[in-house]
């Protein structure tokens, strides 16, 4: 068994080119990053034609929930990944599959966590979180739904991340296309033939994710893979769920203070959007499109970053540091081209990105436009603290990585978000976004320095 673990996929990552190996991880990672976006985007886009901006609403009310379910998966998903790269690169095979067996039982222990929560709390949430009278019956059916599928919604991202750690990059990629080309045709097949509404949009990212899950696991089970899944691994080990614990918190507070953001910002324009010319529930509904548009922009960076952990994690583990170093440039140069070129974008063509999603409603796509040439100002600002926080995370270092990530949405963002729309009312809540962006890239670079000096 250890001569078919230690295969050429795996010593690899410690030799060949820094480029060809960035290229080989990244690309299925950003196709899959992409392609979890558009289980959110699709749904946007069929729910604005076929039901109208308020289902845009109703499901960007849920977007804070979707996110805390991200969020628990993040823990165990990137924790133990990160884990189990770095344990890659020591040869420490028999501690590796102990870590990818816990992972995956506590991925389905906080699913299970996340439903009972949800369901015990839906409304109360849903109310607090700036649903009106009128989008409120969208939200609770887009959630009840969903929360019935968080199993899937866990395991997939979860466990595809150490599909690509044992060198299989393009298997998953090729289980999240599967899940993205079922989740649009189940949406078309839902609301606009069956006129389900609402309701089958969260049966279409349901059912997707549930056939994902399917083949992700099965790639566990195959003779020919390394690692795989075995009852007697899964039992819990205290030692090793603490390290994956500690190591995916920095991730995973990312994600809860950016479901506390969510929240903060949909109570804020539903109340300033009622004091604009516009409602609070199309402001809602504006931020939803702006979110989508602006998850297929950040997403291909994520996946790009996260391609490059299991290289970073594998190099720090073998003490590679010049290795280390060389991917960190890369993806440094890619992440801030990449974002760059999206914010150009923005800027001279907002009003028809947001036109696809707003139905022909010419005072949401006037609202959507403007504001999401504010909203999205500080793009490549996000690419350099996107790339930073990974490098902190990928070397085992998750104090720094979680205080950074800590820093963008919660320290920084929330004051703003808080304070700027008592002067600029509307526009103030759109503007709060790039100037945390900003402070937190700087705060990332300052942070850089001193562990690149560390590594001569």
């Amino acid at each position: 068994m250890t001569a078919e673990i230690q295969s050429k996929k795996l010593n690899a990552i410690g030799t060949d080119s820094i480029p060809r190996l960035i290229l080989a991880f990244s690309v299925p990672a950003i196709v899959s990053m992409v392609v979890e976006s558009l289980y959110n985007v699709v749904d946007r886009y069929f729910v604005g034609a076929g039901v109208g901006y308020l289902g845009i609403a109703g499901i960007t009310l849920c977007f804070p929930i979707s996110l805390f379910i991200m969020a628990l998966s993040m823990i165990v998903g990137v924790g133990g990944n990160t884990l189990f790269a770095i344990r890659l690169g020591q040869k420490k095979y028999g501690q590796a599959g102990i870590i990818l067996n816990n992972s995956f039982a506590l991925l389905i222990i906080m699913a299970l966590i996340s439903l009972t929560l949800g369901e015990i709390f839906m409304e109360p949430l849903l109310r607090s979180f700036g649903a009106s009278e009128e989008t409120l019956p969208y939200a609770t059916t887009y959630m009840r739904i969903i929360l019935f599928g968080a199993v899937f919604q866990t395991v997939t991202p979860g466990m595809n991340n150490f599909i690509r750690s044992m060198g299989h990059p393009k298997t998953a990629m090729f289980r999240n296309l599967i899940g993205a080309g079922l989740n649009t045709f189940f949406d078309w097949l839902f609301i606009m033939h069956f006129k389900w509404g609402i309701a089958g949009a969260a049966w279409a990212t349901v059912l997707a994710q549930c056939v994902a899950s399917i083949f992700v696991m099965q790639f566990f089970v195959k003779k020919s893979t390394p690692i795989k899944l075995s009852w007697r691994l899964m039992k819990l080990q205290f030692p090793y769920v603490r390290r994956i614990y500690i190591m995916g918190l920095p991730p995973s507070v990312m994600q809860i203070c950016n479901s506390l953001m969510n929240v903060i910002l949909n109570r804020s324009l539903a109340h300033y959007g009622n004091l604009s010319q516009y409602s609070g529930d199309m402001a809602v509904s504006a931020f939803g499109i702006i979110n989508g548009i602006a998850m297929l922009m950040v997403m291909p960076v994520m996946g790009f970053v996260q391609g490059g952990q299991p290289i970073i994690g594998y190099n720090y583990g073998a003490k590679a540091y010049p290795r280390v170093k060389k991917t960190l440039k890369y993806m440094l140069y890619f992440s801030i081209g990449f974002m760059s070129a999206a914010w150009l974008l923005v800027q001279l063509k907002a009003e028809w990105l947001v036109s696809f999603f707003a139905a022909n409603n010419a005072q949401l796509i006037e609202l959507a436009g403007h504001s999401m040439r504010t909203f999205l100002f500080g793009l490549p600002m996000i690419a350099c603290g996107m790339v930073c926080g990974n490098f902190f995370q990928g070397t085992g270092k998750p104090a720094r990585a979680m205080f950074l990530n800590m820093s963008r949405q919660l320290i920084v963002l929330i004051p703003f978000l808080l304070i700027l729309p008592l002067f600029l009312g509307l526009k103030g809540v759109f503007m709060a976004a790039p100037i945390s962006d900003t402070i937190s890239a700087l705060l990332a670079i300052f942070l850089l320095k001193p562990e690149l000096k560390k590594m001569r």
